[in-house]
C-alpha cells in the first residue's frame, strides 16, 4: 500500500549562485528560510530579501486574499483555503478558486527563478470571467537567511525605500544599510505608491519545533495596485539588483529568459499551468513518462550546482567537501557534466591544506574548517573515476593533488589521525574533540559518535585511494610521488595494497562486519559504514564477505528511504529524529535513516547479484517510494534524513545533494541494465 506524506511538502527553486526560493505547498511560511527571494553572492553569503506577498483581490463587492500567514494564535487571512490544486515541479504552480455571489473567480500563481541571477518571477493569471482589481504588498525581510527580524527591529534599523515609473514599467525598492542589502520589485502592470506598513509577529512553526527564534517582523514600504482582466497574466520580478536600463524591454527580456529555463519540461495533465491559454512552451502529457521523470531528476540534481562547487543542501547548508565529493557522482555519471566535475576537482585541489580538503566552506569563507578524514579520500576516488576524460595537463595537475593527499596521510604528524606502521591502516587519534567521519554530530563540543581508532569506511576508502593513485601513476609513467618534504616510490604502493587488504580482514568477525577497530579490538556495532567500504570500486574482500555485508545491511539497516545509521537492536538506537538541536544531534547518527546510503547499498547489490533481472528488480524496489513521490509531484527534491523507526516523513534539510545524487545514480544503473 502506498504511503502518503503526512506533512505539507515543500517546493524549491535555486540558481547557480546558491540563491533560492523555498516554501510550503500551501504557501504558509513555516521556516525562517522560507521566502520568495534569498539572494547569494559568489561566496554563498545568503540574504533573505523578500518573504512573501500580501495578495488582495477585489471583484466588484467580493474581496478575497490568496496569501496565508501564521501568527502566534491564528493563520490569517488563510487564502490557502481557496487553493484547489498545486504542483511542485518543474516549477511551483497554484490554482485558486472562489465561487461567491454567482461569481467564479479563478487565479493561477506561478513561481520561477532565473538560472544565473538572484531573480524570482511571480506570474498571476486571471482564469475567471470577472475583472479583478489587485492590491499587493511585498513583504521585505532584508536579513541574513539564518536569522529573523526580532519584533520591533524595523523601528530601530530603518529601511530606505522608493517607487518609480519608467515608461510602462513600475518598480519599487527597499534597502537596509547595516545589512548592505537591497531588493527590487518590477512590474509592467499597475502602480506602486508609498504606503508603509509593518507585518508584526509572523511566526515560523518549524523553527519553534527546532528550538530557534521563530517570530519576526516584515516591512512593506509600498502598495502595488492595478487591474487584471479576464484571460490576462501579470509578471512580477523580484531581484537583488537593478534591471539594466530599468525599461519595459529589459523587464520583458528578463521574464523571457526565466521562462525559457523551464520551457523544455513536459507538464503532467493536472499541472495548474495547463489551465491557462495555450502557450507554445507547454506540452501536455497524461503523466510523467520514464524519460521525463529522468529529465526532472537532472533538474533536481542541477539545482545544487554552482560555478565550481555543489551546495550540500538547502536551505541552511553551504558547501561541504565531503558532501561535494560524494554528491559529485550525480554528475560523473553524466557525460555532459564532466567539464563541471573537472572544475569542482580543480577548485578543491587548490584548497588542499596538509593533505586535507576543507570540511565546511563557510558562507563568505567564514567558519571554514578542515575537520574531515574522508573528504580527501573521496576526492582521489572521484579523480580516478574521471581520469580518462581529462586532458594530459589536467591529469598531471590532478595527480599532484592526489599525491599530496596520499603522502600527507602516510607521513604527516600534523594531522589528527596517523598511518599505523604495523597494519598500514589509518587510525584516528584518541581523545580529540573533532568529528572526522561523516558521523560528525557534536553536543557540547563533544562528538556523539567519535569513532576513535580505525573506522571501516575510512580504511576502505584508504585502500581504494592507494589503488587509484598507483594506477594513475602507472598511466602517467610516474616512478615517484612527491609533495613538499614527502616522497614515495610508486612501486611501494603495490606493497601497501597487499598489507592493507590483509589488515581489512580484521573487520570481518564471525560473519559480522564491525564498524571500527579500537585498541586492537573490533567494535561490533552494526552501522552502515561497512556498506560504504564494501561498495567501493576496488574490493579488499571476496564474494563471501560481500554477500555477508549485503545480508547484514538488508536485514538490519535497510528501509524504503535509506539505511539506518545504527541497528535497532543497539541500546544506543534513537528511533525519532526531531526536537531541539541537541536532541536531534544525539539521534542524528544513532539510528536515523540516511537516503544517501542507498547508493553504496546499490553498488553492493551490483557486486552480489549477477542476474540482471533480479538486480533491476531490487534496485527498483529500494527506490520505489522516492521515485513514486517525485513522479507524482508529492516532493520537489530528496530530503536528508528520516526517522529510524517507522520512517514516513522527510526530515532534516528538505533538499539534500547527496540524497538526490543517490536516486539519480541508481536510476542510471537501472538504465544500464535495460
Amino acid at each position: 500500500m502506498k504511503r502518503e506524506i503526512s506533512i505539507v511538502p515543500e517546493w524549491i527553486l535555486t540558481n547557480r549562485r546558491g540563491g533560492y526560493a523555498l516554501g510550503s505547498a500551501d504557501l504558509i511560511n513555516r521556516r525562517k528560510y522560507h521566502g520568495l527571494l534569498v539572494a547569494s553572492n559568489e561566496g554563498l553569503r545568503r540574504l533573505h530579501l523578500v518573504s512573501s506577498v500580501e495578495e488582495k483581490f477585489l471583484a466588484q463587492d467580493c474581496v478575497f486574499f490568496l496569501d496565508s500567514n501564521q501568527y502566534p494564535d491564528v493563520v490569517y487571512p488563510n487564502g490557502s483555503r481557496f487553493m484547489k490544486r498545486y504542483r511542485l515541479r518543474p516549477f511551483p504552480a497554484f490554482l485558486y478558486s472562489l465561487t461567491e455571489g454567482g461569481k467564479n473567480l479563478r487565479i493561477l500563481k506561478e513561481i520561477l527563478m532565473d538560472e544565473q541571477e538572484n531573480v524570482t518571477l511571480l506570474r498571476y493569471s486571471n482564469l475567471g470571467k470577472e475583472t479583478l482589481e489587485f492590491f499587493f504588498r511585498y513583504k521585505f525581510s532584508l536579513r541574513n537567511h539564518h536569522y529573523v527580524n526580532h519584533p520591533g527591529s524595523f523601528e530601530h534599523s530603518g529601511v530606505e525605500s522608493g517607487t518609480f515609473i519608467s515608461g510602462r514599467l513600475q518598480w519599487g525598492w527597499a534597502r537596509r544599510g547595516w545589512e548592505d542589502c537591497t531588493a527590487y520589485v518590477y512590474c509592467s502592470v499597475g502602480q506602486m505608491v508609498h504606503d508603509p506598513l509593518i507585518f508584526r509577529n509572523v511566526t515560523y512553526t518549524a523553527e519553534q519545533e527546532r528550538g530557534y527564534d521563530a517570530v519576526e517582523d516584515l516591512c512593506a514600504p509600498f502598495l502595488h495596485r492595478g487591474i487584471l482582466k479576464p484571460g490576462e497574466s501579470m509578471e512580477v520580478l523580484l531581484s537583488d539588483r537593478e534591471l539594466e536600463g530599468s525599461g519595459k524591454k529589459s523587464f520583458e527580456s528578463a521574464v523571457e529568459k526565466i521562462q525559457a529555463r523551464y520551457s523544455g519540461y513536459s507538464l503532467p495533465e493536472d499541472h495548474p499551468s495547463l489551465l491557462t491559454a495555450e502557450r507554445g512552451t507547454v506540452r501536455t502529457s497524461v503523466r510523467l513518462s520514464e524519460r521525463e521523470y529522468k529529465k526532472l531528476l537532472y533538474l533536481l540534481m542541477d539545482e545544487f550546482q554552482t560555478e565550481r562547487d555543489i551546495v550540500a543542501g538547502y536551505p541552511w547548508f553551504s558547501s561541504w567537501g565531503r558532501d561535494t565529493m560524494i554528491a559529485l557522482e550525480g554528475f560523473t555519471v553524466r557525460e555532459e557534466k564532466l567539464d563541471f566535475v573537472s572544475s569542482v576537482l580543480r577548485n578543491y585541489g587548490q584548497r588542499i591544506h596538509n593533505g586535507l580538503l576543507p570540511n565546511v566552506i563557510g558562507e563568505d569563507g567564514k567558519g571554514t574548517n578542515y575537520d574531515t578524514i574522508d573528504a580527501s579520500l573521496w576526492y582521489i576516488l572521484r579523480t580516478y573515476e574521471c581520469f580518462d576524460t581529462l586532458s594530459g595537463q589536467r591529469k598531471d595537475e590532478f595527480f599532484e593533488y592526489c599525491s599530496t593527499i596520499l603522502l600527507n596521510y602516510r607521513y604527516s604528524e600534523k594531522l589528527p589521525f596517523f598511518f599505523d606502521e604495523e597494519d598500514f591502516l589509518i587510525s584516528i587519534r584518541d581523545g580529540i574533540s573533532l568529528s572526522l567521519t561523516w558521523m560528525d554530530a557534536k553536543v557540547n563540543n563533544e562528538p556523539v559518535t567519535p569513532r576513535y581508532g580505525k573506522p571501516i569506511e575510512i580504511n576502505g576508502l584508504w585502500y581504494n585511494a592507494v589503488v587509484s593513485v598507483r594506477r594513475m601513476a602507472e598511466e602517467l609513467g610516474k616512478k615517484r610521488l612527491s609533495s613538499g618534504e614527502y616522497s614515495l616510490g610508486s612501486e611501494t604502493l603495490a606493497q601497501y595494497e597487499r598489507v592493507i587488504k590483509k589488515s581489512m580482514e580484521k573487520y570481518y568477525v564471525n560473519g559480522i562486519w564491525c564498524d571500527r577497530i579500537e585498541d586492537a579490538f573490533p567494535i561490533a556495532e552494526i552501522r552502515p559504514n561497512f556498506v560504504i567500504a564494501c561498495s567501493l570500486p576496488f574490493d579488499f574482500v571476496g564474494s563471501e564477505g560481500l554477500r555477508a555485508a549485503f545480508e547484514l545491511a538488508r536485514s538490519k539497516l535497510l528501509t524504503p528511504y535509506g539505511l539506518r545509521s545504527l541497528s535497532v537492536e543497539s541500546p544506543l538506537f534513537h528511533g525519532v529524529y526531531g526536537g531541539t538541536q541537541e536532541v536531534r544531534d544525539r539521534a542524528y547518527h544513532q539510528g536515523t535513516v540516511w537516503t544517501w546510503l542507498l547508493l553504496p547499498y546499490a553498488h553492493l547489490l551490483k557486486k552480489v547479484i549477477s542476474d540482471t533481472r533480479v538486480l533491476k528488480r531490487e534496485l527498483l524496489r529500494i527506490t520505489a517510494q522516492l521515485r513514486s513521490w517525485v513522479k507524482e509531484g508529492h516532493i520537489a527534491s530528496v530530503a536528508e534524513v528520516w526517522d529510524g523507526e517507522n520512517p514516513t516523513i522527510p526530515k532534516g534539510a528538505p533538499v539534500q545533494a547527496w540524497s538526490t545524487a543517490a536516486l539519480l545514480c541508481i536510476e542510471k544503473m537501472i538504465d544500464e541494465l535495460e
